[in-house]
């Protein structure tokens, strides 16, 4: 079979634009996430859990585990117990596909006790003192058809339990070791 040179010139137009059609698609459907990202945020800010939990897919996985929407629907009003005044802001935010990638600084007064494992299960049952903290966490998001499927955090807790005087911010004394001097 043979080619004419304008058949040539279209096969060649033609996989010189695939690329550029086909790279646009990821960038829209991470712009269409991180606006569900914040809408998710929003949610949080007014105080509706219910309908921030409702963005969570039925068999959706958090920090490792799965978890029905009802449970993220608990943890969501758990934190905000535990820390009524409970803030986060997005300092640098990363869209690819179906992934998103947030730095957040995040705060809080600990002013109730904690019902669920937010934090690891380190908040279950600590005596509220009132105090504040501020740490950086990192989250990835990924969303499928409109809906979180799968959510991880990296969290500074031990900062966040020092700052809330949970935990001291040395080691007892019976813990430490003195270092030799040579």
């Amino acid at each position: 079979m043979r080619l004419s040179v304008t058949s040539l010139r279209f096969a060649l137009a033609l996989l010189a634009v695939l690329p550029l059609a086909h790279a646009a698609a990821p960038a829209d459907e991470g712009a269409r996430n991180l606006a569900l990202l914040r809408q998710y945020g929003e949610l949080g800010r007014k105080g509706d859990y219910a309908a921030q939990a409702a963005m969570w897919a039925p068999d959706a996985i958090n920090n490792g585990r799965a978890v029905s929407v009802g449970e993220i629907r608990t943890q969501l009003e758990d934190i905000h117990r535990v820390f009524p005044d409970h803030a986060s802001t997005a300092l640098e935010t990363t869209a690819s596909g179906d992934l998103i990638i947030v730095l957040t600084r995040t705060s809080g007064t600990h002013r109730g006790v904690g019902q669920t494992d937010i934090y690891g299960g380190m908040l279950r049952g600590a005596q509220p003192l009132g105090k504040h903290f501020e740490v950086l966490r990192a989250h990835w998001w990924r969303f499928k058809d409109g809906k979180i499927v799968w959510h991880q955090v990296v969290s500074d807790d031990l900062g966040m339990m020092r700052q809330l005087g949970l935990i001291p911010d040395t080691l007892p004394a019976g813990k430490l070791v003195n270092p030799s001097r040579d």
